[in-house]
């Protein structure tokens, strides 16, 4: 066998190399993305579990401050993402007479106030029907009180709350609390209901300590 012969049956056992279409591009990219997005839903279900899990959730609010609820408490969804750290506990009762939700959140100074304290209200239950409690609002004021060290204005809310669809309203009151931190605001929210819940909300407001 020549070497002429052995050039040419080498050229033609070379792979030939085809060109890509757009539509086969297209398909590589689309799924490329699927699989970035399943990742980012397995992470999301993750982040998600964790949030319901009580114990971290109380570990995030014990971060934020220390506080009294009688007879303990359990967390309910807690999230730290970045600046921001949200976290809701509730008292052991069944049905719980206590709700406090603790946060810090970045401030946007561009947010109207308004829209800013629609945004707390956001927050003053949890992301769970099973903690949700409608809360009717009768009678609300200002007052002074100590908060992280400094006395401020806190709204204190008077009202009644639903506990299920079975049960009459009970007594409530809520108090909202708010301390601008450098570029982050402090929140807290305190629900409490039941005959005695002004002085529960009293007490337990009285016990709190930031951190």
């Amino acid at each position: 066998m020549t070497n002429d012969t052995l050039t040419e049956l080498s050229a033609n056992s070379e792979i030939p190399h085809y060109p890509v279409s757009v539509w086969e591009a297209i398909l590589i990219v689309m799924g490329a993305i699927a699989l970035i997005a399943a990742g980012m839903i397995g992470l999301g279900i993750k982040v998600l579990n964790n949030a319901f899990d009580p114990v971290r959730a109380e570990a995030i609010a014990r971060s934020l401050l220390d506080y009294k609820i009688p007879g303990g408490s359990q967390g309910v969804f807690g999230i730290n993402i970045g600046s921001a750290k949200l976290a809701w506990v509730r008292s052991n009762t069944s049905p719980p007479d206590v709700l406090l939700f603790v946060g810090k959140t970045p401030l946007n100074k561009e947010t109207e106030q308004e829209a800013q304290q629609e945004l707390r209200r956001d927050f003053e239950n949890p992301p769970s029907d099973e903690a949700s409690q409608p809360f009717e609002v009768l009678e609300s004021h200002t007052e002074q009180r100590l908060f992280c060290g400094t006395t401020i204005p806190i709204t204190v809310e008077v009202g009644q709350q639903t506990l299920d669809e079975f049960s009459a309203p009970v007594p409530a009151v809520r108090y909202i609390a708010s301390r601008q931190e450098g570029p982050v605001e402090r929140l807290v929210i305190l629900t409490t209901n039941g005959k005695d819940a002004e002085k529960k909300a009293d007490t337990i407001f009285s016990s709190l300590r930031c951190k």
